[in-house]
Protein backbone atom coordinates (compact mmCIF):
# COMPACT_ATOMS: atom_id res chain seq x y z
CA UNK A 1 0.00 0.00 0.00
CA UNK A 2 1.23 3.64 -0.74
CA UNK A 3 1.01 5.96 2.29
CA UNK A 4 -2.48 7.12 2.76
CA UNK A 5 -3.64 8.48 5.80
CA UNK A 6 -6.73 7.01 7.39
CA UNK A 7 -9.25 9.76 8.21
CA UNK A 8 -12.39 7.96 9.03
CA UNK A 9 -13.41 4.56 10.00
CA UNK A 10 -12.44 2.91 7.00
CA UNK A 11 -11.64 6.29 5.03
CA UNK A 12 -8.21 6.99 3.94
CA UNK A 13 -7.07 10.01 2.05
CA UNK A 14 -3.89 10.29 -0.25
CA UNK A 15 -2.93 14.35 -0.32
CA UNK A 16 -2.45 16.42 -3.78
CA UNK A 17 1.05 16.28 -2.97
CA UNK A 18 1.23 12.65 -3.95
CA UNK A 19 1.90 13.50 -7.54
CA UNK A 20 2.58 16.94 -8.63
CA UNK A 21 -0.33 16.97 -11.28
CA UNK A 22 -3.19 15.71 -8.88
CA UNK A 23 -5.69 18.65 -8.89
CA UNK A 24 -7.84 16.68 -5.66
CA UNK A 25 -6.97 14.45 -3.32
CA UNK A 26 -7.28 10.52 -3.67
CA UNK A 27 -10.43 9.01 -1.74
CA UNK A 28 -10.06 5.27 -0.46
CA UNK A 29 -13.05 3.50 1.67
CA UNK A 30 -11.43 0.26 2.45
CA UNK A 31 -10.78 -1.29 5.62
CA UNK A 32 -7.05 -1.82 7.11
CA UNK A 33 -7.28 -5.70 5.66
CA UNK A 34 -8.33 -4.60 1.97
CA UNK A 35 -6.32 -1.32 1.51
CA UNK A 36 -3.28 -3.50 2.23
CA UNK A 37 -4.20 -5.56 -0.54
CA UNK A 38 -5.26 -3.62 -3.13
CA UNK A 39 -2.29 -3.54 -5.69
CA UNK A 40 0.00 -0.41 -6.21
CA UNK A 41 -1.17 0.44 -9.51
CA UNK A 42 -4.92 0.87 -8.95
CA UNK A 43 -3.86 3.33 -6.46
CA UNK A 44 -1.43 5.44 -9.26
CA UNK A 45 -4.41 5.26 -11.70
CA UNK A 46 -6.70 6.48 -8.97
CA UNK A 47 -3.53 9.38 -8.48
CA UNK A 48 -3.78 9.95 -12.21
CA UNK A 49 -7.92 10.00 -12.32
CA UNK A 50 -6.98 12.83 -9.81
CA UNK A 51 -4.95 14.57 -12.50
CA UNK A 52 -7.85 15.13 -14.82
CA UNK A 53 -8.87 18.09 -15.86
CA UNK A 54 -12.45 19.66 -14.33
CA UNK A 55 -12.18 16.70 -12.12
CA UNK A 56 -14.53 17.96 -8.78
CA UNK A 57 -13.42 17.37 -4.97
CA UNK A 58 -12.11 14.06 -4.78
CA UNK A 59 -10.87 10.73 -7.48
CA UNK A 60 -12.21 8.14 -5.62
CA UNK A 61 -11.68 4.04 -5.21
CA UNK A 62 -14.25 1.79 -3.59
CA UNK A 63 -13.15 -1.33 -1.64
CA UNK A 64 -13.31 -3.96 -4.55
CA UNK A 65 -10.35 -1.45 -6.17
CA UNK A 66 -8.07 -2.95 -8.63
CA UNK A 67 -5.58 -2.04 -11.56
CA UNK A 68 -8.13 -1.30 -14.55
CA UNK A 69 -7.69 0.59 -17.96
CA UNK A 70 -6.53 3.74 -17.58
CA UNK A 71 -8.83 4.33 -14.38
CA UNK A 72 -8.69 1.79 -11.61
CA UNK A 73 -11.86 -1.00 -11.68
CA UNK A 74 -13.87 0.36 -8.41
CA UNK A 75 -12.81 3.86 -9.34
CA UNK A 76 -15.29 6.63 -9.03
CA UNK A 77 -14.74 10.44 -10.19
CA UNK A 78 -17.24 13.92 -11.04
CA UNK A 79 -16.48 16.15 -13.55
CA UNK A 80 -17.60 19.70 -14.34
CA UNK A 81 -19.77 20.28 -17.20
CA UNK A 82 -17.79 23.44 -18.37
CA UNK A 83 -14.40 22.24 -18.18
CA UNK A 84 -14.48 18.29 -17.56
CA UNK A 85 -13.52 15.59 -19.52
CA UNK A 86 -15.82 12.89 -20.90
CA UNK A 87 -13.28 9.78 -20.14
CA UNK A 88 -13.90 6.10 -21.63
CA UNK A 89 -11.37 4.54 -19.09
CA UNK A 90 -13.95 5.47 -16.60
CA UNK A 91 -16.36 2.90 -17.84
CA UNK A 92 -16.29 -0.44 -18.02
CA UNK A 93 -16.40 -0.54 -21.89
CA UNK A 94 -14.12 -3.84 -22.10
CA UNK A 95 -17.37 -5.64 -21.06
CA UNK A 96 -20.13 -3.63 -22.49
CA UNK A 97 -21.23 -2.78 -19.19
CA UNK A 98 -24.31 -0.79 -20.93
CA UNK A 99 -23.15 2.57 -19.62
CA UNK A 100 -24.59 5.31 -22.37
CA UNK A 101 -23.98 9.23 -22.64
CA UNK A 102 -27.19 10.20 -24.26
CA UNK A 103 -27.58 13.63 -25.96
CA UNK A 104 -30.58 15.72 -26.12
CA UNK A 105 -31.66 19.15 -27.43
CA UNK A 106 -33.36 19.76 -23.55
CA UNK A 107 -31.77 22.79 -21.77
CA UNK A 108 -31.23 23.26 -17.76
CA UNK A 109 -33.98 25.76 -18.06
CA UNK A 110 -36.13 23.55 -19.70
CA UNK A 111 -35.51 20.62 -16.95
CA UNK A 112 -35.00 22.02 -13.71
CA UNK A 113 -38.53 22.87 -12.97
CA UNK A 114 -39.85 19.25 -14.08
CA UNK A 115 -36.46 17.61 -12.56
CA UNK A 116 -38.12 15.68 -9.41
CA UNK A 117 -41.35 14.40 -12.14
CA UNK A 118 -38.51 13.75 -14.32
CA UNK A 119 -35.96 11.04 -11.55
CA UNK A 120 -39.70 9.88 -10.39
CA UNK A 121 -40.72 8.80 -14.11
CA UNK A 122 -37.18 7.14 -14.09
CA UNK A 123 -36.79 4.96 -11.56
CA UNK A 124 -40.72 3.76 -12.30
CA UNK A 125 -39.81 2.69 -15.59
CA UNK A 126 -36.12 1.87 -14.99
CA UNK A 127 -35.35 -0.93 -12.48
CA UNK A 128 -32.42 -0.48 -10.04
CA UNK A 129 -30.93 -2.21 -7.28
CA UNK A 130 -30.54 -5.69 -5.67
CA UNK A 131 -33.72 -7.71 -6.33
CA UNK A 132 -35.36 -4.84 -8.47
CA UNK A 133 -37.67 -6.65 -11.52
CA UNK A 134 -38.81 -4.67 -14.59
CA UNK A 135 -42.14 -5.03 -16.75
CA UNK A 136 -40.81 -6.86 -18.71
CA UNK A 137 -40.29 -10.68 -18.67
CA UNK A 138 -38.41 -12.98 -20.11
CA UNK A 139 -37.54 -16.96 -20.96
CA UNK A 140 -34.48 -18.70 -20.67
CA UNK A 141 -34.31 -19.08 -24.23
CA UNK A 142 -34.72 -15.17 -24.90
CA UNK A 143 -32.44 -14.13 -22.61
CA UNK A 144 -30.02 -16.77 -24.71
CA UNK A 145 -31.62 -14.64 -27.72
CA UNK A 146 -30.47 -11.29 -25.48
CA UNK A 147 -27.13 -12.22 -25.04
CA UNK A 148 -26.21 -13.29 -28.79
CA UNK A 149 -28.06 -10.58 -30.34
CA UNK A 150 -27.74 -7.65 -27.97
CA UNK A 151 -28.99 -4.31 -28.62
CA UNK A 152 -30.78 -5.28 -31.84
CA UNK A 153 -32.82 -8.27 -29.78
CA UNK A 154 -34.10 -4.62 -28.15
CA UNK A 155 -34.45 -2.85 -31.39
CA UNK A 156 -36.30 -5.51 -33.38
CA UNK A 157 -38.88 -5.52 -30.20
CA UNK A 158 -39.90 -2.11 -30.12
CA UNK A 159 -37.72 -0.94 -27.21
CA UNK A 160 -35.52 1.06 -29.22
CA UNK A 161 -34.77 2.93 -32.46
CA UNK A 162 -32.35 1.36 -35.18
CA UNK A 163 -30.35 4.66 -35.05
CA UNK A 164 -30.10 3.84 -31.53
CA UNK A 165 -27.57 1.43 -32.57
CA UNK A 166 -25.39 3.75 -34.04
CA UNK A 167 -24.62 5.14 -31.09
CA UNK A 168 -23.88 2.50 -29.21
CA UNK A 169 -20.40 0.98 -28.59
CA UNK A 170 -20.25 -1.88 -31.32
CA UNK A 171 -23.87 -1.57 -31.99
CA UNK A 172 -24.61 -2.97 -28.40
CA UNK A 173 -22.95 -6.20 -29.52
Amino acid sequence: MINAKEIGRAIWEIPKGYKSCMRVPLRVYATNEIINKIEKGAFTQGANVACLPGIQKYSIMLPDAHFGYGFPIGGVAAFSLEDGVISPGGVGYDINCGVRLMTTTLREEDVKPKLKELVDTLFRNIPSGVGSRGKLRISESELDDVAINGATWAVERGFGREEDLEHIEEKGM
